[in-house]
Formats: C-alpha cells, structure tokens, sequence
C-alpha cells in the first residue's frame, strides 16, 4: 500500500493498565455479544478525528499544527456500554467516556485544525473506546438485560494524542505515526 492509500486518524491514546482492564472486560463479553471482530488489546483508543485515504504532505500539516496545541492532561471516567446501529444486531459494542470540558475542548481544537485541510465530521462527538465491530450472528442481542450489566468503572489519564496509521492486515491494526504529549 503506498503512502497515498494508507488510512490515519487522530486519537487518544490508552495507557496499558486501562487497555488491560478493557481486555478483560471484553472477555466477559464475548459470551453474550457476538461479533466479527473484537478489538485488539493494543488497539484501544478514544477517535478524535477519521481521515481514512490522506495525503502524506496533508497530514504532515496537521501533524505540524497539532505539535503547536498546548492542552493540558486530564482524567476521565470509563463505564457504560453501549452501542451504534441497530438495536438487534449492533454494528459496534463500545464503552462510553465521560465527556469532560477538557476532552470536548480538545476535541473541538483539533477540528478547527484538521477543517483547515479536509472536510470534518459534523455530527455530534461521542466519546467511547470500540470493544468488538461487524455483528455475526442471525441471534440478536438482549439488548436492555445485556447493555445494563455493570462495566466497573475505570479512570483513564489523558496525557497523549497520536495520530494512527491504520495496518488492516495486520492483528494489532493501527500503529502510532506521531504523537503528542499533553502537559
């Protein structure tokens, strides 16, 4: 794949300790969601902005913007899970992010660099952090008795944003092109 073709997006990244934790939920899942593809433990993240197709000196751009960002860490709550599609047979299982004035504010600033260069989502932002994708079975979902189950909760300490290169092909799917500290 040359580099006009390759994927990327902007995210936060998971610390380890949350990705652990985020594993084991999802194999207590596994029995009552039945999905195609359950997320990798190395690829957990919290998505600010899809590119998909990019060109290399578009992205470097951005890349060269975001290093100007001076957002500050911060904490976020992890629970609750929830889902996109159709309420029988979901597309996506996920686990919802407490949405913080900081995240949404970070959220915000990246939009207003990214829309500078290509075209940005206009619905609302939802944070969440994707557990399993592609719904598998002719079974549907127990939708109120399963999604009410008790996640735990779990705070995720937002010290990084990363731009993605997605890797299809591969087990762990999306590996880190650049990345930025936040203070």
């Amino acid at each position: 794949m040359n580099n006009k073709n390759k994927h990327y997006f902007i995210a936060v990244e998971i610390d380890t300790e949350t990705k652990k934790w985020l594993y084991q939920l999802q194999q207590t899942l596994k029995n009552d969601f039945y999905y195609k593809n359950w997320v990798d433990k190395n690829d957990f993240h919290i998505t600010l902005h899809f590119f998909g197709a990019i060109e290399r000196s578009t992205l470097n751009h951005v890349a060269n913007q975001l290093e100007q960002l001076d957002p500050k860490a911060f904490t976020a709550e992890i629970g609750g899970l929830s889902t996109f599609g159709s309420a029988n047979k979901p597309r996506v299982l996920w686990i919802g992010v407490e949405n913080k004035p900081a995240l949404v504010q970070l959220h915000h600033e990246i939009q207003q660099i990214v829309g500078q260069y290509v075209p940005i989502d206009k619905r609302a932002f939802t944070p969440h952090i994707t557990l399993a994708k592609k719904w598998a079975s002719e079974q549907q979902l127990q939708h109120n008795t399963i999604l009410n189950q008790p996640t735990g909760e779990k705070y995720l300490h937002v010290n990084k944003v990363v731009i993605y290169e997605i890797h299809p092909e591969k087990k762990q799917k999306y590996q880190i092109w650049r990345q930025f500290e936040l203070k």
